[in-house]
């Protein structure tokens, strides 16, 4: 039975980059799909853009002075303040405020895994798309060798602590764990942190770093070789 229009607008509404077999059969079955698709793609890819523009520095302080303004019954809040103020607190709750950021690398894995990475290992499918994986790694500088692309389960673009880095969903022998690809960031290199029920192995790399994580009962030192070896960074012209 094919699937109908409006359950696959939910599933790409929630996943653009779905490349669940029935979905993609959908997809592919008139021109009305193919173009939804299209357009959640499209929309998905503005929504990782709005990650890379920082907000004023005195945003969330001009916020705070309107919340303590005495409140004046009866009056309507001027249209051009009330439309700067929903445009103000939409982008405190879309992008990473530089006030709020986690001031470390620490910090940032476990706020960033906490965020959605559970939700994504759940997401991932047996592949990627090859063109998935070669389009975001490049944007970022960098690609992936055989060993770490083969891989790779699912990856998009996430925030990072200097800007946009990837989130990937890797397949292991123990289970599926995440590498998080931090193009512009140094660590300590082989540093081991622990958040909640979950260990993070840090890798730095030649240009940039990354780091494998996956639950406490998973050994992430195993991929290390594979993450130094088959990430290639700081690629000239990509």
């Amino acid at each position: 039975m094919s699937m109908s229009f409006s359950k696959f607008k939910k599933i790409i509404g929630a996943d653009p980059w779905s490349r669940d077999a029935e979905t993609l059969r959908a997809r592919k079955s008139s021109p009305e799909f193919e173009e939804a698709a299209v357009e959640a793609e499209a929309f998905e890819k503005k929504l990782q853009s709005a990650l890379l523009v920082s907000p004023p520095s005195d945003l969330l302080d001009n916020i705070k002075a309107i919340s303590q303004q005495p409140a004046r019954q009866h009056r309507w809040m001027p249209l051009a303040l009330a439309a700067s103020l929903l445009i103000a607190v939409g982008t405190v709750g879309m992008v990473w405020n530089q006030s709020l950021k986690p001031e470390t690398v620490e910090a940032y894995l476990a706020d960033h895994y906490s965020h959605d990475g559970s939700a994504l290992i759940t997401k991932a499918m047996a592949s990627a798309a090859e063109q998935d994986i070669n389009g975001i790694l490049a944007s970022l500088n960098a690609a992936a060798d055989r060993p770490l692309a083969d891989r790779i389960r699912l990856i998009k673009y996430c925030p990072t602590l200097e800007g946009r880095g990837a989130h990937m969903v890797v397949s292991t022998n123990q289970g599926p764990m995440t590498i998080i690809f931090m193009p512009k960031t140094q660590v300590d290199d082989l540093k081991m942190v622990e958040f909640d029920q979950m260990h993070a192995l840090l890798v730095d790399l030649e240009h940039g770093s990354a780091a494998i994580i996956g639950a406490k009962s998973q050994t992430v030192e195993n991929l290390e070789g594979v993450v130094r070896g088959a990430l290639k960074t700081g690629l000239v012209g990509a």
